[in-house]
């Protein structure tokens, strides 16, 4: 190394305004679904930090990313939080989790059961629920493929190195495509479904968004982070979707706005108790955001979780650790099979990876967490919203991280994952 670990993160410190004494580093780039989450949730957490990437010019960075970060993570990914003291952790829920802990308040994880059950639900639809939404509207649709090409291309090249640029755009976007009808199942069969899903979302989030300032009332949450993946950084800048939020749902349009600026909420909406909602007592507007994610996700979820269990049963004997896939690692993403359900009437046969029964797992510690009352409500309000496959789909077997060596995967655990006991080991990254 050129630098030593602590000479590369005091530049990094010393390059941009000092709001703390150790502040944060959060490598990210504005066209990545997934930095939009920690972005977002670092902003209305109120957790100082810079933002930086390989090509930023920052002294250090480069040599930072290439001899220290990529070499542990075996493959370039974003985000990547650096710690004060020089380590870092890659995996977006596992930051937020890691930050939740140290930065207690304000809190981003609601104390009532029924609604932290419901953010940590609605959290794992935000994070892979509409993976495959926002690939379509970014993929599918040639001025959205340019525009995040081209800032895919800066990112990596720097923003002066345009022959660059177009070339890595280029080649970003003819991988996307290839690997469309096989890994996610967008074809022009599927498409409508896809796009009555974006509708109907737009539709459903644009009228709680006139009514409340976030998903779970008058305070954000993991929820709203999970949600601006797809919903900012996809659906909210790509030229194709952007269009249409805008003329459509501008409620929504404005939320994306009011996620990624610190404060509390829109003066419009300052009426609304700075709180979460009353589980007694939810609005129909999220009680119909809820049947969409019922009807949407649900089936998803149920086919995932059958599709680990069929995995399962191809081996029983399986020890705790073995890697979740069935081709080896993946860098990105496992494989555990293919998978079908039937969002908006139309299957869709595509991968089936790991990443959603394992992030189930939160909601069912929250569940399990219930007093006798608290679950018969939860079953209730599930059974309102037509989401009883959430309540009724188990694992039969828990997943876990293997963070100690090389790949980073989902592999078989002791025990489930849980937000409260699981050993958080910042220098290792998942999957993200």
């Amino acid at each position: 190394m050129k630098n030593s670990k602590n000479e590369i993160m005091k530049s990094l410190f010393n390059t941009y305004p000092a709001w703390t004494v150790e502040p944060y580093v959060h490598w990210a780039v504005n066209v990545s679904l997934y930095s939009a989450k920690t972005r977002s949730y670092m902003i209305k957490k109120g957790v100082h930090f810079t933002e930086t990437s390989p090509a930023s010019g920052v002294v250090g960075a480069k040599d930072r990313w290439a001899e220290v970060i990529m070499p542990a993570l075996g493959y370039s990914t974003m985000p990547v939080l650096d710690l004060p003291d020089g380590t870092f952790i890659s995996d977006t829920t596992a930051i937020i989790r890691y930050l939740e802990e140290q930065h207690p308040e304000p809190p981003m994880l609601p104390a009532s059961p029924i609604i932290r059950a419901l953010a940590w639900l609605i959290f794992n639809y935000g994070t892979e629920g509409l993976f495959l939404n926002a690939q379509h509207c970014r993929w599918s649709f040639s001025e959205s493929a340019d525009f995040a090409a081209a800032d895919i291309g800066r990112a990596i090249a720097g923003p002066t190195n345009v022959e660059v640029i177009k070339m890595m755009g280029e080649s970003f976007q003819a991988m996307k495509r290839e690997k469309f009808p096989t890994e996610l199942g967008i074809t022009p069969e599927t498409i409508p479904a896809i796009e009555k899903s974006n509708q109907l979302l737009f539709e459903k989030l644009d009228v709680h968004f006139r009514h409340y300032p976030y998903i779970l009332g008058g305070r954000p949450s993991i929820a709203d982070a999970a949600m601006m993946e797809t919903l900012h950084a996809h659906l909210g800048r790509d030229i194709y979707p952007a269009n249409i939020m805008k003329k459509t749902a501008p409620a929504l349009y404005r939320w994306t706005e009011t996620m990624n600026r610190p404060g509390i909420v829109d003066a419009e909406l300052s009426q609304v108790p700075q709180e979460y909602l009353d589980p007694d007592n939810l609005p129909g507007t999220l009680l119909d955001f809820l049947k969409l994610v019922s009807d949407d996700f649900g089936p998803q979820l149920e086919a995932s979780v059958n599709a680990y269990e069929n995995w399962l049963a191809t081996d029983p004997e399986r020890p705790e650790g073995a890697i979740i896939t069935v081709d080896g690692a993946a860098m990105n993403r496992q494989k555990m099979g293919e998978m079908s359900y039937s969002p908006q009437g139309i299957t869709i046969k595509r991968d089936a990876w790991p990443d959603i029964p394992n992030m189930h797992q939160y909601v069912l510690e929250v569940v399990d967490m219930m007093d006798a009352k608290e679950k018969s409500d939860w079953s209730e309000l599930m059974q309102s919203v037509g989401g009883e496959i959430f309540v009724n789909t188990r694992l039969s077997r828990p997943i876990n991280i293997h963070k100690h060596q090389p790949p980073y995967a989902y592999v078989l655990g002791e025990k489930a994952l849980t937000f409260d006991n699981t050993d958080i080991t910042p220098t290792f990254n998942n999957l993200r």
